[in-house]
């Protein structure tokens, strides 16, 4: 049976390629200013957020459910981090003064019991005056539009399929589009042209990154059928909406360059 770690442990070894994407380094700087210490990252990868604040002389703790994760980031960085799963925490209740859910973590669930758990652990281990930051991943207007028009994104759902688009060349690509939702050659073409043009430079880091890492794979159907055929995305709209079902305020929602941070 997969578990929700087995892409995260089967990307680990090439995750090197596209870590400081979504909630990255410049998103971090966005919000840096409201971050006391101690600090926790869920979804903490390979530790490139842990590593970025202790450097800034923060005290931080790192949480990932996925076992290689956490081998990598001790491999990599020489961080310690904790393995655990999201909605059950081995951590001592008011013990941080700032929770941060990387992209990975709330944003890729999709059953909201288990979000709702996630924010409760949250607020059990942070500080009553901290705060916590929630990150979702973004995508541009653009590539929203497109990824509809092929029916990759469909009703809030990115598809499985999607990554289907960083294994191929270019002519393979336009073949694969042109077959997607019947669209043909022409208006593949088109779609392609737009998605080149407006894409964010961020989004064309992430593409290449991924055909960077396809081709290292050794098996890279195998990669792709760890990851569920769908995974939620949500925009500003859906994220209030989200919180809205939860019950959950929020103080503020920031829409970054590739992401959106919620606090709490």
């Amino acid at each position: 049976m997969k578990q929700a770690s087995d892409f995260w442990d089967a990307l680990a070894p090439y995750h090197s390629e596209m870590e400081n994407n979504y909630f990255d380094l410049p998103s971090l700087r966005r919000v840096i200013h409201e971050v006391g210490e101690p600090v926790l990252v869920v979804g903490a990868g390979q530790g490139l957020i842990v590593a970025e604040l202790k450097s800034r002389g923060f005290q931080c703790d790192g949480v990932d459910f996925s076992a290689e994760m956490i081998r990598y980031a001790r491999l990599r960085r020489g961080l310690d981090l904790i393995q655990a799963d999201a909605k059950a925490m081995p951590l001592k209740s008011s013990g941080y003064q700032t929770i941060i859910y990387a992209t990975g973590v709330i944003d890729f669930t999709s059953d909201e019991t288990d979000i709702k758990h996630m924010l409760d652990e949250g607020k059990r281990i942070v500080n009553p005056a901290g705060r916590i930051f929630v990150a979702f991943y973004r995508l541009s207007p653009t590539v929203e539009d497109v990824l509809v028009k092929l029916g990759l994104l469909r009703n809030h759902r990115l598809q499985r399929d999607a990554l289907q688009i960083h294994r191929f060349n270019l002519l393979q690509m336009l073949r694969w589009m042109a077959k997607q939702e019947g669209l043909g050659y022409l208006r593949a073409v088109l779609l392609l042209l737009r998605m080149s043009a407006f894409s964010t430079f961020q989004e064309k880091k992430i593409g290449f990154s991924m055909k960077k890492i396809f081709r290292k794979v050794n098996d890279v159907n195998s990669l792709i059928d760890q990851w569920p055929e769908q995974q939620p995305y949500r925009n500003e709209a859906e994220i209030r909406n989200l919180f809205g079902r939860l019950g959950v305020t929020t103080k503020r929602i920031t829409t970054l360059r590739s992401c959106t941070v919620v606090l709490l």
